[in-house]
Formats: C-alpha cells, structure tokens, sequence
C-alpha cells in the first residue's frame, strides 16, 4: 500500500514525527494563515461539480480574504452556497478550513485588507468594480503531519477551537 515505506520517503516521515498538541496545531495553523500568501478554495457548482482553483489571500484575524472576479465560478458559487473549503501547506502538513464564505465588493472589507491583498495578489479591488472579495470565516479546522494526528485531525468545530 505505501511503497515508499522502505525508503524513509513521505510515508517514513509521516511516521516518526512527534504528535503535536491540539494547542501547538492551533497555534502552528494561525502562523501559516499570518504568514503565508497562496491557498487552494473549493467551491460546489450547480451540479455538485467540485470547482478548484489557487489564490492569494490574507488573513484579518478572523477570515480569509481572497480577489476573484465578480462573475468567476468561485464567487458565484461562494454566493450561492454560503460555503467553501480551503487548503493549504503540504503533502507533509496538512491544513484544511470549511468556512462559511460571503462575497462583497471593496466597500464591504477593512482598506488596510484591501491594501495587504493588493501586495500579493494579481487582483486590486480598490481600482476595479469587476472584482469580488471572498470572506471565508472558518467553522473547522482540520490539520496534521504525522499519521498519529491524521487519527484526529480537528482542532476546530462550530467555528470553536478545540484547544
């Protein structure tokens, strides 16, 4: 089943790391959402058809801010469902976010958010009418690096942290 098992590959590596506390974890997922720039968002089409696509985003404390165009299947989606499901980190540490999602207009988000997503993202919503926000509000937070914490990946349910 793990063929690189033998060979100290991903697998080996998932293996021997030590299990973190649902603290740790918490604190280790806020430092990537304060530091890190890029995710992958989730959203459901009409049909149930899974819509997966990069951005860049910012964290304000509380949601994910990410650009898209107002008519993107994103923002549609995001708008039609009120739901979305963010990843990011690695094969070797995992981070995923169900969030509730809202779709605004720049009038709708903090000028220094505005601001702080202009600097990484292709898309600058404070000069274009075109473009939509993607405010995600986690409910949970799923998150590990080793096979012992895939056993019990939640550190956030109901939009609580467990920790």
């Amino acid at each position: 089943m793990y063929t690189d098992w033998g060979r100290g590959g991903q697998v080996g590596e998932a293996s021997s790391r030590r299990v973190r506390s649902k603290m740790e974890r918490k604190g280790h997922v806020l430092r990537m959402l304060e530091s890190e720039n890029k995710l992958w968002i989730a959203t459901a089409s009409d049909d149930g058809s899974a819509h997966l696509v990069p951005f860049s985003f910012v964290w304000d404390g509380e949601r994910i801010v990410a650009a898209t165009s107002e008519r993107s299947p994103a923002a549609r989606n995001a708008r039609r469902t009120g739901k979305a499901r963010v990843a990011l980190g690695t094969f070797g540490d995992v981070v995923l976010i169900d969030a509730s999602a809202t779709v605004t207009g720049y009038g709708g988000i903090d000028t220094d958010v505005a601001e702080r997503l202009a600097q990484v993202s292709a898309l600058d919503g404070r000069s274009s009418p075109s473009v939509a926000y993607l405010q995600l509000t986690p409910w949970r937070v799923q998150t590990w690096w080793s096979l012992q914490e895939l056993a019990k990946p939640t550190i956030m349910r109901g939009g609580r942290w467990l920790a």
